[in-house]
């Protein structure tokens, strides 16, 4: 395959990570907003968030098998449409129904992106290289967030679905000029989930993956109303300290490779554990704005290190999973991401601190 075309597919990956994490971060940042706009209490409006966390986990399982009977640039053209759909749903109504519905079809599109994505790349791309290209289409995410969160500061919620509602409209039809080499049908190709499973130590992983997300998700998607109710903070203060909380990321998963490398899978699980469940378990206090800043720093810090120890394990499983694994990975962590803050949102609004620290605990008990 000419190297171009393996750019071109990269590119138009990396242009569907960025439309996808584009509203993903910035709309936790303004659910307290979305709630005045629409009247409804700002916990109802929250269910914008575990609506397409839960509908993306359940439809990634339906791409890699789709995979083996359409072309990936075909799939990614009509989930990619379908995302914009969804986000365009949400714009044309004041019903939090409606707009609960459109997220459902938002993350029905956004389900294909990185099964298909882990797919693809993996198999175009030589091993030697293969963490780089990753490194980059993940990375791209980050960049689509940014984006989303400094929109959140300055404009009204709309806009966090007025752009991906356009942008993807565009992107869909870029898919129908991407090189088709490579990006055609895994045919052959038989994907089989219960096969998967056999794998030696596979389903403690996927329960680590389940548990850990599903705890750290209860935290952080409440960000936005903790930040409102507990500390009465304005809009741009919201969005710049969940800025905050995403460029800790990065710099987690930097701190987290140089663990996993030099100290091991596990122990950079444990290492990242620890930073999480402590982190969390101090926002049972009330601090400044730079301590509050810190806090939420170090949880995501905590939780890169400890997603990159246990994605490096799940990279050394044999290349014959490599279309379920990219299934289960994202299917795992958004089912059960949605499903912790459907849970903890019962606590939460009874008492903040003492939920985080409850969870802090039960993280540290791993």
């Amino acid at each position: 395959m000419p190297a171009s075309n393996r750019r071109w597919i990269l590119f138009f990956f990396c242009c569907a990570s960025v439309l996808v994490s584009f509203n993903i971060s910035a709309l936790t940042a303004v659910v307290p907003a979305i709630g005045r706009s629409l009247n409804v209490p700002a916990a109802d409006a929250a269910n914008i968030i575990s609506f397409y966390l839960i509908t993306y986990g359940l439809c990634a399982l339906l791409y890699a098998p789709l995979a083996s009977r359409f072309s990936i640039k075909f799939l990614m053209a009509a989930a990619t449409l379908l995302y914009a759909f969804g986000n365009w749903m949400c714009l044309w109504t004041d019903s939090l129904t409606l707009i609960l519905l459109g997220r459902v079809v938002a993350g029905l599109g956004a389900a294909a992106v990185t099964p298909l994505a882990l797919m693809t790349l993996g198999k175009i791309f030589e091993k030697d290289i293969r963490g780089r290209v990753l490194g980059l289409f993940f990375s791209s995410s980050f960049f689509g967030a940014m984006l989303g969160l400094i929109l959140s500061g300055v404009a009204a919620w709309h806009w966090l679905f007025i752009i991906p509602s356009f942008l993807g409209l565009f992107l869909a039809i870029g898919w129908c000029f991407c090189p088709a080499e490579g990006t055609e049908a895994n045919h052959g190709v038989k994907v089989n989930y219960l096969d998967a499973f056999h794998a030696g130590g596979l389903r403690r992983i996927l329960v680590f993956i389940f548990v850990t997300s599903l705890l750290f998700h209860g935290v952080c998607k409440w960000y936005g109303i903790y930040l409102d109710k507990i500390y009465g903070y304005d809009q741009l203060t919201i969005s710049s300290l969940i800025i905050l909380t995403a460029i800790a990321c990065v710099v987690g998963q930097t701190i987290g490779g140089m663990i996993t490398d030099k100290c091991g899978r596990t122990q950079s699980c444990y290492i990242g554990i620890g930073i999480l469940g402590l982190s969390t378990m101090a926002l049972y206090g009330h601090y400044s704005l730079i301590g509050l800043a810190v806090a939420l720093s170090m949880i995501s810090i905590g939780w890169t290190i400890t997603h990159n120890g246990i994605s490096t394990v799940l990279a050394d499983f044999s290349d014959n999973y490599r279309c379920e694994l990219a299934a289960l990975n994202s299917a795992v962590r958004f089912l059960s991401g949605g499903i912790g803050f459907y849970i903890s949102g019962n606590f939460i609004q009874q008492n903040f601190g003492s939920t985080f620290f409850v969870i802090g605990c039960l993280m540290l008990a791993q």
